[in-house]
């Protein structure tokens, strides 16, 4: 009987080693405002598409909050993208509503022009008069098939 509860909790605890060791999180805290950036790996490939997650949560509970992204190198801000830019979602490419968090599946590819030059990736989330930068540190990695310099 005590072996077969050690099995669930062996696999429970490397499946949650396997999740962590994938994905990583940068906080920022402004206040009562706390807001996360998620994302798989800190080394994307130029070609591939590079989902995140950004969450905001006053006092501790989800709100409603907005978001959008800065790409930062060399200390200077070089650019500004929006979720869902230009998809069906967000075809205008405007500031993005959301409650609680939102997944980003269409972040991406970063492009040949990106290798070699380590990025700062921020959402920059905001509630009311609080502004939130959880930034992620980028080092993009060529990849066969991308386009030449």
């Amino acid at each position: 009987m005590r072996a077969s509860k050690a099995i669930p909790l062996a696999l429970m605890a490397a499946l949650a080693v396997a999740g962590v060791a994938r994905a990583s999180t940068s906080s920022y805290r402004d206040g009562p405002l706390t807001a996360t950036f998620t994302a798989s790996t800190h080394s994307p490939n130029c070609k591939q598409r590079w989902p995140v997650t950004v969450t905001a949560r006053y006092n501790g509970k989800p709100t409603h909050a907005t978001a959008y992204y800065q790409f930062i190198s060399g200390g200077q801000l070089v650019g500004t993208q929006y979720p869902f830019g230009a998809t069906s979602k967000n075809p205008h490419n405007r500031i993005w509503h959301f409650y609680g968090s939102f997944y980003d599946y269409t972040f991406g590819p970063f492009g040949a022009l990106a290798v070699g030059h380590p990025l700062t990736v921020r959402a920059v989330v905001q509630v009311g008069r609080y502004t939130a930068y959880p930034s992620y540190s980028v080092d993009v990695v060529s990849a066969r098939g991308c386009p030449a310099r």
